[in-house]
């Protein structure tokens, strides 16, 4: 007997025990084996078993509550640390020609001249590439619910304010390390 058809006597095994309450023998003793499993767990859990454990849960519940309250405004930034990680890693690409720019000036491998020429010029560049991974990181995000202008739009909603928040805080301390050093 094949595996495919052993299946398909096994759940209709269990269909029966599932409508009628009772076992009927399907004459394979393997398949029969799990269908009289499958009889003695129906009508599990009990309500003893439930009544318990939903008790134990108010109570649980109950003295978790200051702590569960006190901490409700950072779960949202629990739940984001993956979206504000990646708009930072994105705004440290964009903020690459500040910060290098930045090294080269204070260990002396570069002029101030030269580091605010480079940073001038190169800035487009970097923030170019900078969007083109948010682009990525957006695409990565929509990936498993589809490119439709509806998840575009939740996904923006639900993640956008981590990500650019982070984006736009690390972009800004590269650009006003650079400003405080006179290099922009």
């Amino acid at each position: 007997m094949s595996e495919q058809l052993r299946y398909e006597k096994l759940d209709s095994s269990i269909e029966k025990i599932i409508s009628s309450g009772e076992f009927a023998s399907s004459g394979d003793e393997q398949i029969d084996a799990l269908a009289r499993l499958a009889s003695g767990l129906r009508g599990l859990p009990s309500a003893e078993f439930k009544a318990r454990l939903a008790a134990e849960f108010r109570k649980e519940g109950r003295s978790n509550l200051s702590r569960v309250t006190a901490l409700a405004p950072f779960t949202w930034l629990v739940r984001q640390r993956a979206f504000a990680a990646a708009g930072g890693t994105c705004g440290l690409a964009a903020g690459a020609c500040c910060v290098s720019g930045a090294i080269a000036s204070v260990t002396g491998l570069a002029t101030a001249a030269a580091v605010t020429n480079y940073i001038h010029s190169s800035i487009p560049y970097f923030f170019g590439f900078s969007v083109v991974m948010l682009l990525a990181c957006l695409a990565w995000s929509l990936r498993p619910q589809g490119f439709t202008p509806r998840a575009f739009v939740v996904t923006v909603r639900r993640h956008g304010l981590a990500f650019g928040s982070a984006y736009v805080a690390v972009f800004g301390a590269s650009m006003a390390l650079t400003m405080a050093m006179g290099l922009y």
